[in-house]
C-alpha cells in the first residue's frame, strides 16, 4: 500500500534564532540521500550488530582506489574512517513506558548511534568533506534530502546536504513526534508531527553538526550537516567514503563525528587521480 503523506507548514522560531546567532544528508556528488522505507529502516534498527573486537580495528582494510575511476579532468577521494582501540559496548535503547515504540522492534531494541563501530573496525556516521571553498559554481540539488522518524528513531542518524537544498522531514511512525533543531547559523526550528505527516525546510547558510532532538521521546537524536558544495560523504556500514568529481587542486579534507570530534588532512589532487585517505580515531583499550 502506498503511503499517503500530508504536508504541513514549517514553524521557525526566527526571533530566537536571531538572538542566538546574530544571523538572518547524502550524496557526495550533490544528490540528496535516498529516502528510507519505514519497513526497511525498522528492520535495520532491529538488527543488533555484533560488537567489533580490538583485533578487528587493527585489520588491514583493502584498497579502495583500484575500484574507482576518476574522469580525465577531475579527481576522486576515497578511504576509511577507522576506530583504533577497544570499542565501547553497544547500548540498546530502553523505551521505558513507550510501549508502542518498543512494539515496533519486537524483542530486538535498536542501539544508540552516538558512536557506531562497525565489525571491520571502522566508524559509521562520520561526515567527510572538503573544508572551505572549492573552485566552481555548485547549485543545490532539486531533489530534497530526507530525514524520517521510524521506530521512534531518526533515520538516517546523520544527514548531509547542501545549503539551499530542501530537506523533507517525515514521520512514518504510528505515534506523534517533534523535531527540534538547534542551529547557530540558521533559523532554530521545532516541528510537531502527527503520524504520516511530512514538512519541508531549507537552510541558507553552511553549518556542520546541527543537533536534532525529539522532546516527546528523549532518546531520539541526530545531526544535519549543511555544506557549501557537493563534495562530501557520510560513512556507512563499512566505514568507507567516496567523494567523486573533485576539481584538481590543494585542499583540507575534514572528518566530523559527534563524539570523536574532528580531524583534518592536507591533500593535493591532480586530474584523473583517485586519492585514498585514512582517518584514525584512537579509542579506549
Amino acid at each position: 500500500m502506498k503511503t499517503s503523506w500530508t504536508s504541513i507548514g514549517f514553524t521557525a522560531l526566527a526571533a530566537a534564532a536571531l538572538a542566538a546567532s546574530g544571523c538572518a544528508k547524502s550524496g557526495a556528488s550533490g544528490g540528496a540521500a535516498t529516502a528510507p522505507t519505514a519497513a526497511g529502516a525498522a528492520r535495520a534498527n532491529r538488527a543488533a550488530a555484533p560488537a567489533p573486537s580490538r583485533e578487528a580495528s587493527l585489520v588491514k582494510r583493502p584498497s579502495l582506489a583500484s575500484r574507482i575511476t576518476a574522469p580525465r579532468d577531475a579527481a576522486a577521494i576515497t578511504g576509511w574512517v577507522v576506530y583504533q582501540g577497544t570499542p565501547p559496548k553497544p547500548k540498546a535503547i530502553n523505551f521505558g513506558a513507550e510501549k508502542v515504540c518498543a512494539s515496533l522492534h519486537g524483542d530486538k531494541p535498536p542501539l544508540y548511534e552516538t558512536l557506531v563501530v562497525n565489525p571491520n573496525g571502522t566508524i559509521k556516521n562520520a561526515l567527510v568533506t572538503i573544508r572551505g571553498k572549492v573552485p566552481g559554481n555548485y547549485p543545490p540539488p532539486a531533489q530534497p534530502a530526507v530525514l524520517d522518524q521510524v521506530g521512534c528513531t531518526f533515520v538516517p542518524h546523520v544527514v548531509a546536504m547542501m545549503a539551499g537544498q530542501e530537506i523533507e522531514l517525515r514521520n512514518s511512525d504510528p505515534v506523534s513526534h517533534n523535531i527540534r533543531g538547534s542551529p547557530t547559523r540558521n533559523l532554530i526550528f521545532n516541528s510537531v508531527f502527527a503520524t504520516k505527516v511530512s514538512t519541508k525546510n531549507k537552510f541558507d547558510s553552511p553549518e556542520m553538526g546541527i543537533p536534532l532532538k525529539c522532546d516527546i521521546h528523549y532518546w531520539m537524536s541526530g545531526y544535519i550537516h549543511v555544506l557549501p558544495h557537493p563534495f562530501f560523504a557520510v560513512t556507512g556500514d563499512d566505514g568507507s567514503f567516496v567523494i567523486p568529481n573533485v576539481p584538481p587542486g590543494s585542499y583540507t579534507l575534514l572528518v566530523w563525528h559527534e563524539t570523536l570530534k574532528t580531524q583534518t588532512q592536507a591533500i593535493t589532487l591532480t586530474a584523473g587521480e583517485v586519492k585514498e585517505v585514512e582517518f584514525t580515531f584512537s579509542g579506549g583499550g
